[in-house]
């Protein structure tokens, strides 16, 4: 399901609902060159108000963020404060003149498209609540995006509902997201960039719907009874536009319509023949390189993959950060040195050095807090550490905790020994192209590495006779 769906399907805990503040482009310039005042920041900002018609338990137990929906930029994410009936917080205007409403309660999120016209002089929507959910009220655009909302958490909840296999009836479900566009146009007088947001909507909620299908109906993705090009015109007739690039999930639809099952060069050159909006072929070419980053088979195909990438990177002029992070994951070769990059500290935050182990064969940990495999590792590599007879090997867990203090309070609780360090800067997940944890690495005598994804603790004799046999 999108983001943009009305009822978000995905419930999560409140405690785990993380919203990251990041400073305006203004203020971070002012703060690092010392050349805009402070004022000037304040003066980018206006009040949003968020005013509901009258009390109600839907809004005293809830919480309420906004986020501006502004093309070619990620703004930041603020939590209103309420006052009464009225939710408010000082905000970076949208360019669009759309925002996103996160509306939390009851362990749920519920995302709400507002729009408010850039001509206006002030930030106001006025609400009310239905006893499920807040419903915009104040103009046709705003009633138009509410009601475009709660039609297509309808067509979700029916298709989980029926979870029909007929592929006369999925096809019906399927194309009803675009038709509750339609629909939904023809009852309102939608200014233009409501009017193309909402036909968007309907768009990406049917591809939404279509990638859902194999886990609803528990059959392989090419198995299902419908194709995708049977229920969506093409990605390039609809998406090619700056206004796709509000939808999080347009780059992976995109990316999911180019050749599948083809080198990075083949995908890349079929991206910029359909595609011309600048702000589309930049964010989907990212998820592109990203995914070939990720799963590239860097220990055997190392400067192969180099070429490539460095071929598409000049054609297509490409952010130097793609072949940056691809060279610094060489260190994931057997035989390359333990990343210098990364800042490695002790519980007393004393910065370690990695050398100081040079000499010795180096079973490493990689762990976090709040990662309930990497705990269960944890007995049995303590164990292992203190039977284990070889002075020629070390152990080192490292965390990968954002937050040293859960860090050190999970340290305490599972009452561990030996070498403890924190990846300070959260950089050696990165630098080791690490996409889960718990995850162990061998280093050798010189620090090199040794042995890439080694054998976790749990699987018992085999790791101990690998270890063993280290000299």
């Amino acid at each position: 399901m999108d983001n943009n769906t009305y009822i978000c399907s995905i419930i999560t805990t409140v405690s785990n609902f993380r919203m990251k503040k990041k400073k305006t482009m203004t203020t971070f310039l002012a703060l690092v060159l010392g050349l805009v005042c402070s004022s000037v920041a304040i003066a980018q900002t206006k009040v949003l108000s968020i005013r509901f018609d009258k009390p109600n338990a839907g809004i005293d137990d809830s919480r309420m963020y906004v986020q501006p929906m502004t093309i070619g930029s990620n703004a930041s994410t603020v939590e209103l404060s309420r006052s009464g009936t009225v939710f408010s917080a000082d905000i970076e205007p949208s360019a669009t003149g759309l925002y996103r409403l996160i509306y939390i309660r009851n362990q749920s999120q519920t995302i709400i498209p507002v729009y408010i016209p850039t001509t206006a002089s002030d930030l106001t929507v006025g609400m009310t609540f239905d006893g499920t959910v807040p419903m915009a009220n104040d103009n046709a655009d705003n009633r138009a995006l509410s009601a475009m909302g709660k039609s297509i958490a309808t067509a979700d909840r029916l298709l989980w509902q029926r979870r029909s296999s007929d592929p006369a009836e999925l096809k019906a479900q399927l194309k009803h997201y675009g038709q509750v566009a339609d629909s939904t146009l023809a009852a309102f007088d939608c200014c233009p960039t409501v009017a193309q947001y909402i036909k968007m909507w309907g768009y990406t909620s049917t591809y939404s719907a279509y990638i859902s299908l194999p886990n609803m109906l528990g059959v392989r993705p090419d198995a299902l009874p419908v194709k995708a090009n049977e229920v969506l015109a093409k990605p390039y007739d609809v998406l090619d536009t700056p206004m796709a690039a509000l939808f999080p999930i347009v780059p992976t639809l995109i990316a999911n319509f180019l050749p599948r099952n083809s080198s990075l060069t083949v995908q890349m050159d079929s991206l910029y023949v359909k595609y011309h909006c600048r702000e589309i072929v930049d964010k989907v070419g990212g998820t592109i390189i990203e995914k070939y980053i990720s799963r590239f088979d860097y220990q055997n195909k190392y400067q192969e993959g180099l070429d490539e990438l460095t071929a598409v990177a000049v054609k297509y002029d490409l952010d130097h950060k793609y072949l940056n992070t691809f060279t610094a994951n060489r260190s994931t070769i057997k035989g390359s040195p333990f990343p210098k990059e990364v800042v490695l500290k002790d519980a007393d935050g004393k910065t370690m050095d990695f050398s100081q182990f040079r000499g010795k064969y180096v079973y490493i940990d990689l762990w976090a807090s709040w990662c309930v495999p990497c705990c269960r590792e944890v007995p049995h590599l303590q164990k292992l550490e203190g039977e284990l007879n070889n002075a020629d090997v070390v152990f080192l867990s490292i965390s990968l905790d954002q937050k040293v203090d859960a860090w050190k309070k999970k340290m305490a609780g599972l009452g561990v020994h030996g070498n403890q360090w924190h990846d300070a800067e959260g950089k050696l997940g990165n630098a080791l192209n690490v996409k889960g944890i718990p995850f162990f690495l061998i280093y050798d005598k010189e620090g090199n590495l040794y042995m890439y994804d080694a054998p976790r603790p749990s699987q018992g004799e085999g790791l101990r006779e690998l270890l063993r046999g280290l000299h």
